[in-house]
């Protein structure tokens, strides 16, 4: 075993699980997701997702089946929601370590590997019951078999059927961009290296037939059962009007996806930039003919096709958010890798740049204790600790710079220790301020409620009063639906915004609880 595989596990293991189920389920994706999950597992309707009783279409099937695979070992709670995203997690770290292993060296595979499992993206994302972790799990397998195949001549093949397998179960987590993204990357990559001609090494009859055997089941059943509502809502609104309208209010300027990587590979993306030119280097060797030759100097090459590709393609999307590319990430860490093995001057730009960054973050945190409160966080301590964390990382960059040497394990360490204190501190204590009290309602009308007493949330979106009320809630928007409600005569429960009370108490509703944001009320 490589001594370098213990700490690799170690740090990846931490980060994925640290807290993990400590703090309640984020609306609205995440709180959806494992509420869909539970009806699933309730209902025995393995086929066709629901939320709240009604079908949901956004995603397929088989991030819902990890969920409900968890659920039914673990129970129904946090921990399980989470459980699937911390193990693609792990296995993403696993899966890159090898693969840089086997091209490059020890050494440069944990840099590879450290730069995804230590960064604010892998904590979010492993610590969230969403599909993207997953995703990225599937599309890094996917690329690096296609990669693979190219460099291993008589059994290239056998990892070919790998791109195929990974794409069809990327295919049945989030749908047509666990097509588009592998496929597409290995497309641009064989067109940029040995032309046209190169396309045909993508050609399998068998990677065909077990694509299909693996997704097309799935997809058949939905549109038999289903029809034509499940090609419009899944395809047309959650696959081409998401890229070309705004859906949800998730939009953004064509530089999104900036800050987006700055913040969720800080302090690793300083290096990015040096990382890019390497491989640009490499694409002037490839049109001299000097590249193949060179056999691993193609990797940043490909990593470079592979990170442009997601991330241009989604900044071009008019409905945006920061977990969209993280796909990108794994190849985003080999640029930056490849980056931070260049000892030139762009080093002590790099470095400059962590210095830069860490000192504004580390003000940000030592400033931001007196504002929180304002936000329901009244334990502020922790920023303090935070700040002192990243002033130490710019210290540690400054010192790099003076005795020109790299200290990347000292980075590691420090960006781990500021990942944990997020972990054990600001997730949950965010958590508590943006659900805690929905949570209590939510309990409350749980224990509370009669069989065929309502609950009502009026002008508000927040799945995880369903989950947490384990009933099925009615999703009132305006004064007319809920007039119709009242005509019922049965007893109300309802949740709604905090300055909604006034008009609620006209027609008969007196408040239970008011924390000021939300408010809890009751119609007999």
């Amino acid at each position: 075993m490589t001594r370098f595989l213990l700490p690799l596990v170690a740090s990846a293991l931490l980060i994925s699980f640290f807290g993990l189920g400590s703090f309640t389920v984020f609306d609205v994706d995440e709180a959806v997701f494992s509420q869909a999950s539970k009806e699933m597992l309730k209902s025995g309707n393995w086929i066709t997702p629901t939320y709240n009783g009604e079908n949901r279409y956004d995603k397929p099937i088989l991030f819902y089946w990890l969920m409900g695979a968890s659920y039914w070992i673990f129970g129904m709670n946090e921990f399980a929601a989470r459980f699937p995203s911390a193990v693609s997690g792990c296995l993403l770290c696993l899966a890159i370590f090898f693969f840089v292993k086997h091209f490059k060296d020890e050494r440069r595979a944990l840099c590879v590997a450290f730069t995804v499992a230590i960064s604010p993206y892998y904590l979010v994302y492993t610590h969230a019951a969403v599909t993207d972790m997953a995703l990225t799990l599937f599309i890094t397998l996917a690329l690096l078999s296609f990669y693979l195949s190219l460099e291993h001549g008589a059994v290239s093949r056998k990892y070919l059927l790998g791109l195929y397998i990974f794409s069809a179960l990327a295919f049945l987590t989030k749908g047509l961009i666990g097509i588009l993204f592998p496929f597409g990357v290995a497309c641009i990559y064989l067109l940029a290296t040995e032309g046209i001609g190169g396309m045909k090494r993508l050609s399998s009859t068998v990677g065909v037939i077990l694509f299909v055997i693996i997704s097309a089941p799935w997809y058949s059943a939905q549109f038999f059962i289903n029809g034509q509502e499940f090609v419009q809502q899944f395809f047309i609104k959650h696959h081409f009007k998401r890229y070309t309208e705004v859906i949800s209010g998730h939009k953004g300027p064509l530089y999104y996806y900036v800050p987006a990587l700055l913040i969720g590979l800080m302090p690793w993306v300083a290096f990015l930039p040096s990382g890019i030119r390497h491989a640009f280097r490499n694409m002037r060797l490839s049109r001299k003919g000097q590249v193949r030759s060179a056999g691993s100097d193609t990797l940043g090459l490909f990593a470079l096709v592979w990170f442009a590709f997601i991330v241009l393609f989604f900044s071009l999307s008019i409905t945006k958010l920061p977990n969209y590319i993280l796909p990108s990430v794994p190849a985003a860490a080999l640029l930056i890798v490849s980056g931070m093995m260049e000892e030139t001057r762009w080093t002590k730009y790099a470095h400059a740049g962590i210095i830069a960054m860490t000192l504004t973050a580390g003000f940000i945190f030592l400033m931001s204790g007196r504002h929180l409160t304002r936000f329901g966080i009244s334990e502020t301590g922790w920023t303090l600790w935070a700040a002192l964390t990243l002033f130490a990382l710019a210290v540690a960059s400054v010192i790099a710079i003076l005795i020109k040497r790299s200290l990347y394990i000292s980075l590691y360490i420090l960006t781990g220790l500021f990942l944990v204190l997020l972990a054990a501190t600001a997730l949950p204590l965010a958590n508590h301020a943006l659900q805690g009290t929905l949570h209590r309602y939510s309990l409350y009308a749980k224990n509370n409620l009669r069989e065929d007493d309502k609950i009502i949330t009026y002008g508000i979106n927040n799945p995880s009063i369903v989950f947490y009320s384990d009933r099925r809630v009615v999703k009132v928007g305006s004064p007319e639906e809920l007039a119709t409600l009242l005509s019922q005569g049965r007893r109300l429960l309802l949740i709604s915004k905090s300055a909604d009370i006034e008009g609620l108490s006209k027609v008969g509703f007196h408040v239970l609880e008011d924390d000021g944001k939300y408010a809890m009320l009751e119609k007999k």
